[in-house]
């Protein structure tokens, strides 16, 4: 399995309810695959929520964007969370 060396932890994880269920949640910081507009590298944060099923599995999600979108993206990110259902 490769691993992305430059993948960076942004702070502790920190407690998150998802649907009624605690999870942990955490933001990383690497440089992205995908080029910005003129081509340059540009940084990309991913926000990692883990949410444990009663099964002993857990769900995991990702949410992506270039560190410039996150902000502005945060909202719909955390609306998605609010609209899961187990």
């Amino acid at each position: 399995m490769e691993q992305n060396e430059t993948l960076q932890q942004m702070g502790e994880a920190q407690a998150i309810t998802v649907a009624g269920i605690e999870g942990r949640s955490v933001n990383l910081h690497s440089i992205s695959p995908f080029p910005s507009h003129d081509g340059q590298p540009q940084r990309e944060r991913d926000w990692l929520v883990t949410i444990p099923q009663q099964d002993g599995s857990a769900i995991f999600l990702v949410f992506v964007a270039p560190q410039s979108d996150f902000a502005r993206l945060q909202p719909t990110f955390e609306a998605m969370l609010n609209s899961m259902r187990f």
